[in-house]
């Protein structure tokens, strides 16, 4: 009856061995999986954020191609406003001068301001969605560290739940006689 109990007890032992070996794999499994996919997004994120300072870099230049072109625009402008204050001077003095020439150059110069305008708008259209694309980029990439971190921490709960289950087989192994 004493040794019917013992191998009852031993059974009931194996049993819980059992279990608690099994836990524990189960919690490696997971543990494991939860830290390659923060690999994974980790990766993606990395990926995402160097998209977007590449994107923020081209917009750069956009941005100084835009500037550029908005002072050769007023520069333009500057010289135009110049050549028709000349013909309006022409026409005050009762049309001394040459008002076809001064018409001519002031048009030139129009012409110049609205070349230069176009550039700088067509610069500033791209630079816009370049850093738009960034901004977008940007958030993804916040989206996939949120995820990384939650599944940083998920993986931080498993592994501790599988260290509670080894110190559960160690007690019960312990508490076992010599």
């Amino acid at each position: 009856m004493i040794s019917e109990q013992i191998e009852e007890d031993a059974r009931r032992l194996d049993d819980i061995l059992a279990d608690l070996n099994k836990e524990i794999l189960n919690r490696r499994k997971a543990r494991d999986e939860f830290h390659e996919k923060a690999a994974l997004l980790a990766d993606k994120r990395d990926k995402l954020q160097k998209k977007a300072r590449t994107l923020s870099a081209e917009a750069a230049v956009y941005k100084e191609r835009r500037d550029d072109a908005n002072i050769t625009a007023r520069e333009c402008r500057a010289k135009r406003d110049e050549w028709n204050d000349r013909v309006a001077r022409m026409r005050a003095s009762g049309g001394l001068g040459d008002i076809g020439e001064a018409k001519m150059q002031a048009n030139q110069w129009h012409q110049k301001a609205e070349k230069a305008s176009r550039t700088s708008d067509t610069a500033h259209e791209k630079m816009h969605q370049l850093y738009e694309e960034a901004d977008r980029l940007r958030a993804e990439a916040q989206i996939c560290h949120q995820q990384y971190l939650d599944c940083k921490k998920a993986a931080d709960i498993e592994h501790t739940k599988y260290i509670e289950a080894v110190r559960r087989i160690d007690t019960v192994k312990n508490s076992l006689p010599e």
